[in-house]
């Protein structure tokens, strides 16, 4: 039976991973579902060596040596798998996320090294944002996150233009989103170009896509644009949790909001999916 872990509070989740071998048992079946299997001969056997933080396994039949963590993005990390499942666990959490601040006080680390453990699983959910393109019937809509400093045409510095997609379903109900931050050629335009839509399309939208219905006028009148609505609960998740992001890291949080609402119209599980992620071989 899978364990619910959209249930837990974080004292259950660490009844659940009392220990450092209760991760490494937790990781092993994640990477090995059915049993060891070498990467290079797929042989089923393996020499296990225990001397180490983590374990080392070796291929009873090639002898290539692989440790848990290698290609995944723990691969080289000092700090302990309980303290990476933990922060893995807190940015699952439906509705809320975490900060750093917030993990290096629960964890014990460094902030510097809960951002960085922060951000290597932001990149992750990135990179597989981007390997999933949209497809079906998709509508495409402008929008602008930050405070709307100028109801003109030129842009503020703190504005920043976005492009949000959605696949729908029958009913026209938005079931995948996507979340693109644009930055224009002249920073001062409040315009995103026909080039900037046509390359929003050919990297997020998939080429069998049956419909394209792509309103971006900001002028446009909101009924006409119904995807407004997710880019406010985008922009008030962001600026709740982490008090607002500048342009350099502004795609990763609207990626993780992103990841959040596909998982969830789809009743999957965040924390497992997360794992899944995360742990995937590079």
């Amino acid at each position: 039976m899978l364990m619910d872990f959209s249930s837990m509070s974080l004292e259950q989740f660490h009844v659940h991973f009392p220990t450092e071998f209760a991760c490494v048992d937790y990781l092993f079946h994640t990477r090995w579902p059915a049993g060891f299997q070498c990467p290079r001969c797929s042989h089923p056997q393996a020499y296990v060596t225990t001397t180490r933080r983590l374990p080392l396994y070796e291929c009873g039949h090639c002898h290539f040596q692989i440790s848990l963590t290698s290609g995944t993005i723990m691969e080289g990390s000092r700090t302990e798998l309980r303290k990476w499942l933990t922060a893995l666990f807190l940015v699952s959490r439906k509705d809320k996320g975490t900060t750093a601040v917030e993990l290096s006080n629960i964890i014990q680390v460094t902030y510097k090294t809960a951002w960085l453990i922060l951000h290597k699983i932001r990149s992750t959910i990135h990179n597989s944002d981007i390997l999933t393109p949209l497809t079906g019937a998709i509508c495409v809509n402008s929008a602008v996150y930050g405070r709307p400093y100028n109801p003109t045409v030129n842009k503020h510095p703190k504005e920043h233009l976005l492009l949000i997609a959605s696949s729908l379903n029958e009913d026209d109900d938005s079931t995948s989103l996507k979340i693109k931050h644009i930055i224009p050629t002249n920073p001062k335009v409040k315009h995103i170009s026909r080039s900037d839509i046509i390359t929003f399309q050919n990297e997020q939208i998939d080429i069998a896509a049956y419909s394209i219905d792509i309103v971006t006028g900001f002028y446009t009148p909101k009924r006409l644009r119904p995807l407004l609505k997710f880019t406010k609960q985008a922009s008030q998740w962001i600026n709740d949790t982490f008090h607002g992001i500048g342009a350099k890291h502004l795609q990763i949080y609207l990626d993780e909001f992103c990841f959040r609402f596909n998982l969830s119209s789809r009743n999957l599980p965040l924390f497992p999916c997360l794992i899944e992620r995360c742990f995937r071989l590079s």
